[in-house]
């Protein structure tokens, strides 16, 4: 555990202190943007799973410096079973682009209505957090591949797992659908052994309404090979 509180520190501090040193002179010339929105859903399905949501609320906040950014995500079930599975999630993040290439922390911090765990319990054996460092490769039109590796290093998966997704991105009209595959590489979390776990394909198609073009709706059309399990997904978002 204390290892685990030692990576996190450093790779933050590594974080802050490129934005620091790379930008302190503009500090008071700008300040960061701000985005949110939130996605109103069906469900909540993630990385081959059904989360349980019987409709669920999505909202999201976000500011970003000088690529660095700052982040909460959330998922709210409208009704769900009273199982293990059902939870609502609020998540935490810290991310810095290089280039291509971002580096990310998050904290996805799952609870039931009816039990909520101590939100600052980070003991590995007791806590309801889960820590995950994540590697990103964003394509661009030439190369139109986005790749991601996540590891869970402290929490609520002791078999610290590693999770690898290739992305296939294509335009289609004014959206945008992507192709993906998710493969368990190490852990027990998605499946019992190395195995795929997540694939399908989203659609995103952006809406004006009220004259507003801040909002959008998407559809997803999930697999999972391991359990052998199809999930469809849809809703509306807004955002700004």
């Amino acid at each position: 555990m204390k290892n685990s509180y030692i990576f996190l520190t450093v790779l933050a501090v590594l974080l802050l202190g490129t934005n620091y040193f790379s930008y302190s002179q503009s500090l008071y010339r700008d300040f960061p943007a701000l985005s949110l929105g939130a996605d109103f859903a069906k469900g909540y399905f993630w990385r081959g799973s059904d989360m349980g949501h019987k409709g669920s609320i999505q909202p999201y906040v976000s500011a970003t410096w000088h690529n660095f950014t700052l982040g909460a995500w959330s998922a709210f079930r409208i009704t769900g079973d009273s199982s293990e599975e059902s939870e609502d999630e609020i998540d935490f993040y810290i991310s810095k682009e290089i280039g291509p290439l971002t580096i990310a922390l998050f904290d996805y911090w799952s609870y039931r209505k009816d039990n909520r765990p101590v939100f600052f319990d980070l003991a590995n054996q007791t806590t309801s957090h889960l820590l995950e460092c994540q590697i990103i490769f964003t394509g661009d039109e030439w190369v139109p591949l986005n790749f991601l590796a996540g590891w869970f290093f402290h929490g609520t998966d002791p078999s610290k797992s590693l999770y690898l997704e290739l992305q296939y991105v294509q335009p289609v009209f004014k959206g945008e659908a992507i192709i993906y595959a998710g493969y368990q590489a190490r852990g027990d979390y998605y499946a019992g052994k190395p195995a795929f776990v997540n694939t399908g394909i989203s659609v995103t198609y952006p809406l004006t309404i009220f004259k507003h073009d801040n909002f959008g709706v998407f559809a997803d059309l999930m697999g999972n090979p391991y359990t052998k399990k199809l999930f469809f997904n849809f809703g509306l978002s807004f955002f700004r």
